[in-house]
């Protein structure tokens, strides 16, 4: 389960990745620059999508948990 914690670090994360992004961004030339910030970005999206598995296997165990007990009962 998500806890504040958690996006409080997804709000850090986020920020440290623009900041990233605005560094690249003043310091490469474009055609270079795009291409990291589009890995940053990949990489973000990458991180999403392995929350968002852990949370849904989190929630199908609480589900097969919940369903054995009922069984059970």
């Amino acid at each position: 389960m998500l806890t504040i914690k958690d996006l409080y670090d997804i709000v850090e994360d986020k920020i440290a990745n623009e900041a990233q992004k605005t560094i690249i961004r003043n310091n490469m030339p474009p055609y270079i620059a795009e291409r990291m910030c589009a890995a940053i970005d990949g990489k973000e999206k990458a991180e999403h999508f392995q929350r968002l598995l852990m949370e849904y296997n989190e929630w199908l165990a609480e589900q097969q948990r919940q369903q054995e007990a009922v069984l059970r009962f």
